[in-house]
């Protein structure tokens, strides 16, 4: 398993466009936008999470917490920067789900930079779907490496001004 730098590195390197997969700048636009969260911990967090994905999408939550819960031990998805990328394989879905949590509070969540994370975009991709998986990463980290995008999505004060300040910053990848 490569270390968090090189993963970063290979998928901050992948060309990411519209042309790359029409579909990417859709499946970035988070179909839900929870703001204030109270998640105590990372049990929790998932939990909200698996539960509001299994209740959009209806597929069972369990699986979802469970594939979440996997990937997350197998070693952090914070990138740094209060933010991370939670992200899993799961059945039952045929295109990728995203979903944007903002917590009232950072928690614990072995950040690189030792920083709470406030932030959480939950990717869930179907199982057999590698491309969109990979596609979605690169996105995210150039997107969200971005200071500028991240200012103004960090000074957004609602789910909608999030959601807003997301649109923006996605329309560029529509190439």
């Amino acid at each position: 398993m490569p270390t968090r730098s090189e993963f970063l590195k290979r998928v901050s390197d992948m060309p990411v466009t519209g042309e790359d997969d029409p579909h990417l700048a859709r499946w970035l636009q988070p179909e839900k936008i929870l703001f204030g969260v109270d998640a105590k911990d990372t049990a929790s967090l998932f939990g909200i999470a698996a539960h509001e994905i299994g209740r959009i999408h209806g597929v069972d939550p369990g699986p979802v917490l469970r594939a979440l819960t996997r990937r997350e031990q197998a070693g952090s998805t914070a990138l740094g920067n209060r933010f991370a990328i939670p992200h899993a394989r799961i059945a039952g879905i045929d295109e990728p789900v995203t979903l944007l949590i903002r917590l009232a509070a950072g928690i614990e969540f072995q950040a690189p930079d030792h920083e709470a994370v406030d932030l959480f975009l939950f990717i869930l991709v179907p199982l057999d779907d590698h491309h969109a998986h990979l596609q979605l990463l690169a996105a995210v980290a150039q997107l969200f490496s971005d200071r500028t995008f991240r200012s103004q999505l960090d000074a957004a004060s609602n789910a909608e001004a999030s959601a807003q300040t997301l649109k923006a910053g996605i329309a560029r990848f529509k190439s």
